[in-house]
């Protein structure tokens, strides 16, 4: 939960980040290099979204398949580790599947 608190923040509010920030998830056992990992991807889709929804681009069928195959992966882990999903304020998960 606190890799996917920290994306968000990262997301939303990258200048606010502090030094707090990494500690929470080097308490929860991420190292330097997962960190990294972690920001890289989080860049990554969030350039992908930035492009396709600001350039008014459609996703193929077999990307919301994957999206879909992908949420449901996320949900079953979730459920597996014994942990809630985080919100879902925009309804995102909604819209895949």
């Amino acid at each position: 939960m606190a890799m996917l608190e920290w994306v968000e923040k990262l997301t939303l509010a990258p200048s606010m980040m502090t030094e707090q920030d990494f500690q929470g998830l080097k308490d929860a056992g991420w190292s330097d290099r997962d960190i990294l990992d972690i920001a890289h991807v989080c860049a990554y889709f969030n350039f992908r979204v930035r492009m396709v929804d600001g350039l008014g681009l459609e996703l193929g069928d077999w990307q919301l398949e994957r999206a879909a195959a992908g949420a449901e992966r996320a949900s079953a882990l979730a459920s597996e580790r014994g942990v809630a999903m985080p919100a879902d304020p925009w309804g995102v998960r909604q819209g895949v599947g």
